[in-house]
């Protein structure tokens, strides 16, 4: 294990698969890094992954279990996609280390960096050019058998039936008050952030990242009169399935197939996701560029 210089800037890389496709560009971007001085510090899961494919001046800071510390990293670069970048914000958002998405994935919403701006990128980083947004979080309580189990979430909450034999029944109540009753194939209830993934393919609207909500929106709805709606995140909001025996339950990218005999209780998160957007880009233009917000289509 290298000792580093406490007063050197420390850079983490993470990533949750390698692909041989991107060999040059994440080569480039450790070299790029080292040859302007920064250290390197990478957790054990991804090191293993890269350690017979990258060469490294001198061998990193290698992290072992599945959290960085606040002295382990000044910044962590997210090497994938937007789900690779949720895995990213889990590693660190508790101790506020700061997350810069570079894309090696595909749509790449909240990744804001290509491969092919990473030279011109690292100068920018480390002159400062950026900035850095806070996404608020979803705390999430699943209380089942008189047992309570407690986790967060960036994107979103999701509840999906189990076949396709019967609807989901689900009773929404926002600060014990009742909402409505939803009956459909499921329900999603998303952040701000999480409001451009699958909330939105299901018609929920879009929100600026500072909005401050929720939106609890309803998939594949029986009944016409019922909407996606938006509430403020200080809501407690708890929904209980009525009629199931066994349903899905989406956390962010992670799902599982539970008994729906539970309460889900949902509220802003006491800590928040830090993500760093270089200066030359901004939400709306990722929504301009990846969204085609506003295109015209001529035939």
């Amino acid at each position: 294990m290298p000792f580093f210089n406490s007063s050197v800037m420390k850079i983490g890389i993470f990533g949750k698969k390698y692909d041989d496709a991107h060999t040059c560009h994440l080569q480039l971007l450790v070299a790029t890094l080292e040859e302007k001085g920064v250290d390197i510090v990478v957790p054990e899961s991804y090191y293993t992954l890269i350690d017979s494919c990258i060469q490294f001046a001198r061998k990193p800071y290698i992290v072992e279990g599945d959290y960085l510390r606040r002295n382990d990293v000044d910044y962590l670069f997210s090497i994938g996609g937007d789900g690779t970048l949720l895995a990213s914000v889990r590693l660190v958002a508790e101790v506020g280390i700061p997350v810069l998405g570079l894309n090696f994935g595909h749509l790449g919403f909240l990744t804001t960096v290509t491969p092919s701006d990473i030279q011109g990128f690292v100068d920018m980083f480390l002159q400062q050019q950026y900035t850095i947004e806070t996404h608020s979080l979803m705390h999430v309580e699943v209380v089942q058998g008189g047992a309570s189990n407690h986790s967060y979430v960036m994107n979103e909450v999701a509840i999906h039936r189990h076949n396709n034999s019967s609807m989901l029944y689900t009773n929404v109540y926002i600060n014990d008050e009742i909402l409505a009753t939803y009956n459909g194939d499921g329900l999603i209830v998303a952040t701000p952030t999480g409001s451009t993934a699958y909330s939105l393919s299901c018609g929920g609207p879009v929100l600026a990242p500072s909005s401050q909500c929720f939106v609890i929106t309803p998939v594949a709805v029986h009944n016409l009169t019922l909407r996606p709606i938006v509430v403020p995140d200080t809501s407690r909001i708890r929904l209980v399935t009525a009629n199931a025996a066994e349903m899905y339950l989406g956390r962010d990218s992670n799902s599982r197939l539970m008994s729906s005999q539970c309460d889900i209780i949902l509220s802003k998160e006491d800590f928040s996701a830090k993500l760093i957007r270089m200066k030359n880009k901004s939400f709306y233009s990722a929504i301009r560029e990846k969204l085609m917000w506003g295109a015209s289509f001529n035939a």
